[in-house]
């Protein structure tokens, strides 16, 4: 009988030992679950942002290629009002003739109290001559 009694509390221990053990490789398990929700929440996250810079990358390629073609255009047009002018020109000996010192001075005074000037709807700028 002794035996069957030993026995029997070498069952109840290996019992209890088998119980902790569930009970620790359970906790283990819930916060190995609970930082995979977490990582896996991170990740949406993080891919979320990810789309909204590739949007924005998107959107600021478009305004680039916007700048472009209007730089374009604007040169084209630029070219195209020299080739105009040149073509004008070139007959017209007047246009060949320097601009007297006072005249582009008085251009250059004029081009200078007009980037200076104060653009707030009333201009009180000087005249050029008599007109």
């Amino acid at each position: 009988m002794k035996a069957l009694g030993v026995f029997t509390v070498f069952i109840c221990l290996l019992l209890v030992i088998a119980g902790v053990r569930l009970t620790l490789e359970s906790s283990k398990r819930e916060a190995a679950e609970t930082a995979l929700g977490e990582a896996n929440q991170k990740l949406k996250q993080t891919g979320d942002v990810l789309a909204e810079v590739r949007a924005l990358r998107n959107d600021v390629n478009e305004v680039a290629a916007g700048l472009k073609t209007l730089a374009q255009k604007r040169s084209d047009t630029g070219e195209k009002r020299r080739e105009n002018i040149k073509t004008e020109l070139a007959g017209d000996n007047c246009a060949a003739v320097p601009v007297p010192d006072r005249v582009a001075d008085s251009l250059y005074q004029r081009a200078a109290e007009v980037s200076a000037g104060d653009y707030s709807g009333t201009f009180t700028g000087k005249p050029d001559g008599k007109n």
